[in-house]
């Protein structure tokens, strides 16, 4: 048996516990991630059943064990998750209510809808990993390799897809290979990169099943240190001919130095995910043909049957406040047999630590957004597939404003 032990600390708000819905970090979670990352990443089906397991009528366990072995006491770090509002008592239109929308129910302040407990900022706990001595030299490596993926390409919990439960390694030991580093140092960039492209060359060999490599389905790109009146010119050009009620027209942080314009407020998570949602939020807000498509069909009017802002997530609801008269909302979901299923957004965004400094993520993994026998309906109605080119046009949008730089 070999051992690892990684010392970990949260780094944005963490909701994970089990099914009666109270905080608790779960092996099984962090299982699941680093088990998702190394299918991600390529490795075959066998290695993966060899690693971690696999349920059924001949279940077994894997030749990994996670264990969690000490931790922080939760009480001191549990906290209630509650959106912002304006005097008026309504939720403010800002990032970081957007991307959280499902932590904190309410719209309006006196509102008496669930929200969600978790683990704050500066909760830690030490995971020991044992390994069978019956895994091979490559295989522990690959482990290693999506162990890494999963804690800095990658967040737990719930959200954690928009930046929540973002969880860095402290430092590590035990008896292993470390031919990546788990400790953030220097220039992140290069680090990340260096890493990553190590990581990136186990898996490039083909599977033996005649698979092809999953050598290009990830990109990473950086938040770059910009400030808001690049972020609003951005904004204007990608909302051009929009109109709209709730159209997020402004980007007006509060970490804003108001004698230069630029965004001082990046070390503090809060400020840093309100960035990451706003850019999401203005993109797709009122973006056509989609609203224009979404309206017609919950109204029974023929249409092209495409929403292409299907292509960041699923499900996908809509509501017209401007249908005065019979339904007014609808869902986008992936449908099978009748059942009404979920697909999780292609891009992760994340919060990484730098020497007590915070830098922001975005990963693109593009696997096939939904499998053949899956449908796509709203409202009972059948919509076309998208493709990736929407996501691939926000993320172009944010380069060429050089709001974000390609990594990988």
């Amino acid at each position: 048996m070999k051992e690892i032990r990684l010392s970990c600390e949260v780094i944005t708000p963490l909701f994970m516990g089990g099914a009666n819905m109270e905080p608790e970090i779960r092996t099984q979670s962090i299982n699941g991630v680093v088990r998702w990352w190394f299918r991600t990443l390529g490795g075959s089906k066998e290695e993966e059943k060899r690693l971690f397991g696999w349920t059924g009528e001949k279940s077994n366990k894997g030749m990994v064990k996670f264990c969690i072995i000490r931790k922080d006491n939760i009480d001191r770090y549990l906290k209630t998750y509650e959106k912002q509002f304006n005097q008026g008592g309504y939720v403010l239109q800002t990032g970081l209510n957007y991307i959280a929308f499902s932590l904190d129910q309410r719209f309006k302040k006196e509102h008496n809808k669930p929200k969600r407990q978790y683990l704050d900022v500066g909760y830690s706990f030490d995971l020991k990993i044992i390994l069978s001595s019956f895994l091979e030299k490559d295989e522990i490596k690959k482990f290693l390799g999506a162990l890494w993926c999963a804690f800095y390409l990658g967040n737990f919990g719930s959200r954690a897809r928009r930046g929540f439960g973002s969880i860095m390694v402290r430092e590590i030991s035990g008896d292993f290979d470390n031919f990546i580093s788990f400790a953030p140092k220097g220039d992140i960039k290069g680090w990340l990169k260096s890493n990553y492209e190590k990581i990136r060359g186990l898996f490039e060999k083909p599977k033996e099943n005649n698979e092809k490599s999953k050598e290009n389905n990830i990109e990473i790109y950086i938040f770059e240190k910009l400030d808001k009146n690049i972020i609003n010119e951005w904004i204007k050009e990608v909302q051009k001919g929009r109109n709209g009620k709730y159209l997020a027209r402004n980007y007006n942080p509060q970490g804003v130095n108001p004698a230069f314009g630029r965004l001082v407020g990046l070390y503090n998570w809060r400020d840093l995910l309100d960035l990451m949602g706003f850019t999401l939020m203005a993109y797709r807000s009122y973006l056509d043909p989609d609203y224009t498509n979404a309206k017609a069909i919950i109204q029974g009017r023929p249409n092209n049957n495409i929403i292409e802002r299907a292509i960041f997530g699923l499900p996908l609801n809509f509501h017209f406040s401007s249908i005065k008269q019979g339904n007014n909302r609808g869902t986008v979901f992936p449908v099978k047999g009748g059942e009404k299923l979920r697909r999780a957004s292609p891009l992760i965004y994340k919060v990484i630590k730098n020497e007590e400094k915070l830098e922001g993520l975005i990963i693109f993994v593009m696997d096939k957004f939904l499998p053949d026998d899956v449908d796509l309906e709203l409202n009972g109605v059948k919509l076309q597939k998208p493709d990736y080119t929407l996501i691939k046009d926000y993320l172009q949008s944010l380069q060429d404003k050089k709001i974000i730089g390609r990594l990988i």
